[in-house]
């Protein structure tokens, strides 16, 4: 707070009180000198007429001051050194209130006149002023009257104005008596003005008027009757212009009469008691007609008027005789020598009966002080009994006025004076503008009381320059208090609406008390126990605000937290707060890709696109595209998208830079220790990065900044890749960290698809693992044939059973080397592809000759391989090769047109000899010796069965094997699955076996579901036919356009109305009984062209999130369920109708115009002149052509209303039925396959999405050889045109997850390079 002047310690403001520099003549020219307060008083000094406008030559040569005032040099130049300044404004309401507002400071009696605007502002609008009055006529009463300076008479004046303050309001007066208590204090304002400063040095606009303690010598000469040891001086205070030094001092006094006797006088009790003493001694005197208060009052201020009236010595001295009836039945006589001056003669010295009472002599006034004060005095008296008699006159009804106005001569005389009740008078004498317009309290502005434009000395009506020269002012003099002036002035710019103020404070770079304090209110914070400066740095104002965020939700709230931020960002003058807030992301996503115009879907380069386009067209929209980016990459999580924006802006990289961590901070803040190598920093990274909760929008950006700093530190080709892309590159990882790629041996990349998805389904992996079955476990003994079973409701043939014997094992082959191979990628063999495109029931032939050479060496194989896991190796690996090779020569000597392949092929990608992958790698960890028993007794067996083998060689010639493949490349993803699985099947031992034969075993288990269909007559619907159906997988189309994969289901599973011949008009319904473990789902997307003759692909989208829930497709009896199924069955059917209207009302004619414009058309045309410039005439009609139009005009309303309304009634409708369903998630799906096709229904190319949810949900890429991570946006990427369509979705039930293991290697050391 700002100090007060006795506890004043700025050396600037000790001069002005000691008295300010004044202008000296010597001989070095010019000076400025101070003169000491102790100047002798003015009472005792002696002054010489000759030197009456200098100071006696002894004082001041004393004081080594100028003996003369030229007029023409400032006597306070260093006044703006005071803190307190105010303008007329600021200081005539000062006078009104000053006696009413109260210091809040109960210890420091200061008031307002002498108090900063800043202590008192706020209590002003509460506060009822006191009124000022003032005499209008002068030749009556001077109480406006001026005189030449003392000091400088040629150029300097004084101007006085004498007034009264008092409080007329009737609501405090209940009688006459209250009316005589009544305080009425006096004012009287000086102003001393020097002609030739306000000449040259006025400037422009208001004036600003700064506090001084003591007066300059010149200038107390000059006020000869100021004493501030005046007992009846209430208070006072002394200001001065910067410019000219025009001095204004301000002086309130008590009440002329304040004595207890003095009032008692005119009450009517007392004046009654007076008067009938009177008439005792006076017989002419009536005591009938007691006189009333107004003949008092009037008979008193003739006392006082008369001396007044008196301008110089030869005018006569009207004296009263002591014996006036007037006198002693009015008043008591005896206080005119007491108390006003009068003195009272002899009857000698009056020549009279009875003694004289003899006024003063007032003609002297300028001269003497004594006669000066005494002469203001008895104006001052004058004006009190004027406005005492006023008042009364205000509290009479009409009556009575009128009954006193014609038979009282006192009331007349009385109610005849002017007098004004307004500070128009003042604003005269100070020589202000607002003078000449405010001349009723209407035309003030109400906002002039308001406390932000005290603290800035306005009015309303001051000009934008005046406004901005006092804040200028205020900050200067009193910078402890910056932040509320500037609050002033806002509030000021704001309620004016000047775009002038406006601009200024946009300008300025301060943060206002105000809003200081309310910006720490709404962050929970009481600015009055908190030190801004000391308590809150740039740390704790971002984690209370992170943290409000958090813990809030309300939009209003939010929006306040923000302003308020900024508001502390800009106190705090933080570079880094004031970045975070201007580049806070959007709250609502769609905000942000609205400002780049584009949609969610869209990938991150299209993004980019977006960003630079949108900036290089609207570069001022830089910020908002910026943290349009920003807001997009936070809510994909888009590593690639965070390197453009860092990119983009640098001032990202500036506040989040990997240097602002030391290597220590930035693996604390992943949570690593030193010791961790690449891979567990990255896992970790990752896992923090996709699917930590987001507590602060720059999460992300420091944990990114602390991973570049671990980089850096590490120089890590691994992290500097994964930075750069987002993803882990596989070729910077060791082979075991990374699942293996299939090369393509020609048109197979979906069969690679195909195979990895099935080697990511660990139970389907594992069990072709360890499989060691061969033809004897399908005997049947008994029979001496092979065992009965069914697949499919078709039995299984021996030659079927030998091929998928034979293809397990060339699956089992590949899947071990994509366990234990050491290389990035593995070759299928040829023979598997022909196995698994060919369908089941085409027999192969196999070689029967080196039979025994070809089962011995695999079996050979076999037990070593497993000695080698589970025992010390019995044999040398490098014989075994060699063994391998001899076998593989062996079977290349034979037929030329034969492709004769072994079990294994050597891998494409060794290049090395010593490197050849074995035919079969070691068993998993998980055979046990109880499997290698079994495998070694089945080697033991009957070698002449040509079935009994458990590795035999294909005959597939080269064509066959191009036709194949070729026949694979035209198959149905579904066809491939089919007979993949089929082999496997009839490769397995069954579980267990229904009455049909149908074979149950680990295939069906997991893939396989059952639905129901009920057939129901819709003239009986109680002779219901029910029929049970495995299936393997769910055929969605998208040839209805439905809006996600829930309205494709539904298509599915919809009530189907039949004519069948044996039921008629049916009903059939469709439901799941059983659900599959492994859901497939296969989304038909090629059709048939009938009028191109030929098949195209849809690459419509069809949207499909991580997770779906079945429960509305299930058989259930749940009623709430049902009644569900049925409504949201009639709202489809609503929809259906509601959109087909729709549909009709936008279509276009052959003209190319809608319903709409055909009217709009017609009325265009029938509005035209063309009718009648071509002489063309409508046929007859009963409507006419005006009415023909209007009619038209009144369709086109009622076509948009009932666009409107159904586009309100379809939004509506597709709403609900999107959440019919919300509450039932019991049966939930995970998605963990996505297989896609890029290209058209003849050709294109294929992979798969595969995510691993054992390590942080990733999704890979297989894309044959190559396996790399990519972010789950390109999985769920809908964007329309786009020709990678997905037509295979895999899920797996809730809580299954873990049996997904795409990633699954072991690679012992010693195989390592």
């Amino acid at each position: 707070m700002l100090q007060h002047e006795e506890e004043n310690d700025n050396p600037q403001e000790e001069l002005v009180s000691l008295g300010p520099p004044i202008v000296s003549a010597s001989k070095d020219g010019i000076k400025d000198e101070t003169i000491p307060s102790e100047v002798p008083d003015n009472d005792n000094m002696e002054i010489e007429d000759e030197s009456i406008g200098s100071l006696p030559t002894k004082i001041a040569e004393s004081l080594d001051i100028p003996e003369y005032d030229d007029g023409k040099h400032l006597l306070y130049p260093n006044v703006m050194a005071s803190f307190l300044f105010k303008t007329t404004d600021r200081l005539i309401d000062d006078i009104v209130c000053d006696l009413t507002i109260k210091n809040p400071d109960p210890n420091d009696h200061t008031t307002i006149l002498n108090l900063p605007p800043l202590q008192y502002s706020k209590l002003r609008h509460s506060t009822h002023p006191l009124t000022f009055g003032s005499s209008v006529n002068q030749v009556s009463l001077e109480t406006k009257f001026e005189y030449e300076s003392v000091t400088c008479p040629k150029y300097n004046k004084c101007q006085v104005l004498l007034g009264v303050l008092f409080d007329p309001n009737k609501n405090n007066i209940s009688d006459t008596n209250d009316i005589i208590q009544m305080p009425i204090y006096q004012v009287k304002v000086t102003v001393k003005t020097r002609a030739q400063l306000e000449l040259y040095k006025k400037h422009a606009g208001i004036s600003q008027y700064f506090k001084i303690n003591n007066l300059h010598p010149f200038d107390q000469r000059d006020l000869l009757t100021f004493d501030p040891t005046d007992p009846n001086l209430v208070d006072y205070a002394i200001y001065v212009s910067a410019d000219t030094n025009r001095l204004i001092l301000i002086e309130i006094f008590n009440p002329e009469f304040d004595s207890n006797e003095e009032l008692e006088s005119f009450s009517e009790q007392h004046i009654k008691k007076r008067y009938l003493s009177a008439c005792e001694k006076y017989e002419e005197l009536d005591a009938e007609h007691i006189p009333t208060q107004l003949d008092c009052i009037n008979t008193m201020l003739k006392l006082f008027r008369g001396p007044l009236t008196r301008k110089h010595d030869d005018d006569p001295v009207k004296v009263i005789p002591s014996d006036n009836v007037a006198l002693n039945s009015h008043m008591n006589p005896e206080w005119l020598v007491e108390k006003y001056g009068f003195s009272l003669n002899s009857k000698e010295e009056s020549d009279a009966e009875q003694p004289n009472y003899v006024p003063p002599d007032l003609t002297h006034a300028i001269e003497d002080r004594k006669v000066r004060k005494q002469k203001e005095s008895y104006i001052k008296k004058c004006l009190h009994l004027i406005f005492l008699a006023k008042t009364l006159i205000a509290f009479m009804d009409t009556q009575t006025k009128q009954e006193l106005n014609n038979n009282s001569k006192s009331y007349r005389i009385l109610n005849g004076y002017s007098i004004q009740t307004s500070t128009k008078p003042l604003f005269q004498l100070l020589g202000e503008t607002r003078s000449n317009f405010a001349l009723t309290s209407e035309q003030v502005s109400p906002l002039d009381t308001n406390y932000h434009f005290i603290n800035l000395s306005s009015s309303y009506y001051y000009t934008d320059r005046d406004i901005i020269l006092n804040y200028e002012t205020s900050i200067q003099v009193d910078k402890a208090n910056i932040g509320i002036y500037f609050d002033a002035l806002s509030f000021i710019a704001n309620r004016k609406g000047s775009y002038q103020l406006l601009g200024y404070c946009g300008k300025q770079n301060i943060v206002g008390h105000e809003a200081l304090n309310n910006a720490l209110r709404v962050f929970k914070i009481n600015p009055d126990q908190v030190n801004v400066d000391t308590a809150l740095d740039e740390k704790l104002i971002l984690s209370l605000y992170q943290q409000e965020q958090l813990l809030q939700s309300d939009s209003n709230y939010l929006s306040d937290l923000k302003n308020a931020f900024r508001i502390l960002a800009k106190y705090k003058s933080s570079d880094f707060l004031q970045f975070y807030i201007s580049h806070e992301p959007y709250r609502l996503l769609s905000q942000a890709y609205s400002e780049l115009e584009i949609n969610e879907s869209v990938d991150d380069d299209i993004v980019q696109t977006a960003f630079t386009i949108k900036i290089n067209d609207s570069p001022g929209l830089q910020l908002e595209c910026t943290r349009a980016l920003y807001t997009i990459a936070l809510h994909k999580r888009s590593m690639t998208l965070f390197n453009f924006l860092l990119d983009q802006c640098p001032l990202f990289l500036k506040y989040y830079d990997p240097n602002k961590f030391t290597y220590r901070e930035a693996l604390s803040m992943i949570q690593v220790n030193e010791n961790a190598n690449d891979e567990l920093i990255l896992k970790i990274f990752q896992q923090k990065w996709e699917h930590e909760s987001l507590l602060a929008a720059d999460q992300l950006l420091n944990l990114k900044a602390a991973l570049s700093k671990i980089c850096m530190e590490t120089n890590s080709k691994l992290i500097a890749n994964f930075i750069e892309t987002g993803l882990i590159d596989p070729n910077c990882l060791p082979p075991e960290n990374w699942p293996t790629g299939l090369n393509n041996i020609g048109n197979t990349c979906y069969l690679n698809s195909l195979l990895q998805y099935y080697f990511a389904i660990a139970p389907v992996r594992e069990y072709i693992c360890q499989y060691r079955n061969t033809f004897k476990d399908f005997e049947d003994i008994e029979n001496n044939s092979i065992l009965i079973r069914r697949i499919g409701g078709r039995q299984v043939s021996a030659t079927e059973v030998e091929r998928s014997i034979q293809f397990t094992y060339q699956l089992r082959d590949l899947f071990q080397k994509m366990i234990y191979s050491n290389n990035r990628c593995v070759t299928p063999s040829q023979e598997l592809a022909y196995l698994a495109f060919a369908p089941s029931n085409v027999e192969v032939e196999f070689e029967t000759s080196s039979t025994k050479a070809v089962e011995n060496n695999a079996n050979t194989i076999d037990e070593d391989f497993n000695a080698e896991h589970v025992e010390e190796s019995e044999m040398d690996i490098d014989d075994l090769k060699d063994e391998i090779k001899e076998t593989d020569d062996e079977f290349k000597k034979t037929d030329d047109n034969i492709v004769r392949i072994p079990i294994e092929e050597e891998s494409e990608d060794v290049d090395d000899e010593n490197n050849m992958e074995i035919d079969t790698p070691p068993l998993p960890a998980g055979c046990d010796e109880k499997r290698k028993i079994e495998d070694e007794e089945d080697t033991k067996s009957d070698t002449d069965n040509n079935f009994a083998t458990s590795t035999k060689v294909a005959k597939i010639s080269v064509d066959q094997l191009e036709n194949t493949l070729e026949i694979g490349r035209q198959q149905d993803v579904t066809e491939c699955i089919g007979n993949v699985l089929y082999q496997l099947e009839s490769a397995s031992k069954p579980l267990s076996l229904d009455e049909s034969q149908e074979q149950d075993d680990l295939i069906k288990q997991l893939f396989y579901g059952k639905t129901k269909q009920d057939i129901i007559p819709v003239n009986d619907t109680d002779d219901v036919r029910v029929k049970y159906e495995r299936f393997l997988s769910l055929m969605v189309t998208i040839s209805d356009h439905p809006k996600n994969i829930y309205d494709a289901l539904d298509a599915y599973f919809m009530d189907e109305y039949l004519k069948l011949e044996e039921y008629g008009d049916v009903r059939r319904t469709l439901s799941i009984t059983e659900f599959p473990t492994i859901l497939q789902v296969q989304i038909q997307r090629v059709y048939y062209d009938r009028e191109r003759f030929m098949p195209f692909k849809s690459i419509e989208p069809l949207p499909f999130s991580q997770t779906i829930y079945m429960d509305r497709y299930a058989d259930t009896e749940n009623a709430e369920l049902m009644k569900k199924k049925k409504e949201t069955a009639e709202m489809k059917q609503k929809l259906k109708e509601l959109q087909a209207r729709q549909k009709e009302l936008l279509s276009r004619n052959e003209a190319g115009l809608s319903r709409k414009d055909s009217y709009m058309e017609t009325v265009k045309f029938l509005k035209s002149d063309v009718l009648s410039n071509c002489d063309i005439e409508l046929p007859e009609s009963d409507v006419s052509p005006p009415d023909l139009i209007h009619g038209l005009e009144e369709c086109v309303n009622d076509n948009n209303n009932e666009l409107s309304k159904l586009y309100h009634d379809i939004t509506q409708l597709q709403n609900k039925i999107d959440h019919q369903f919300d509450e039932f998630q019991d049966m939930a799906y995970s998605l963990f396959a996505v297989f896609i096709h890029r290209g058209e229904a003849s050709y294109g190319h294929y992979w798969t999405y595969i995510k691993d949810f054992q390590n942080e949900g990733i999704w890979r890429k297989y894309n044959d050889e190559t396996v790399s991570e990519i972010h789950e946006d390109e999985v769920f990427n809908f964007v329309e045109g786009n020709t990678a369509t997905p037509y295979f979705l895999v899920l797996v039930k809730k809580d299954h997850e873990i049996d997904i293991e795409p990633l699954k290697r072991i690679i012992e050391a010693e195989t390592l390079d």
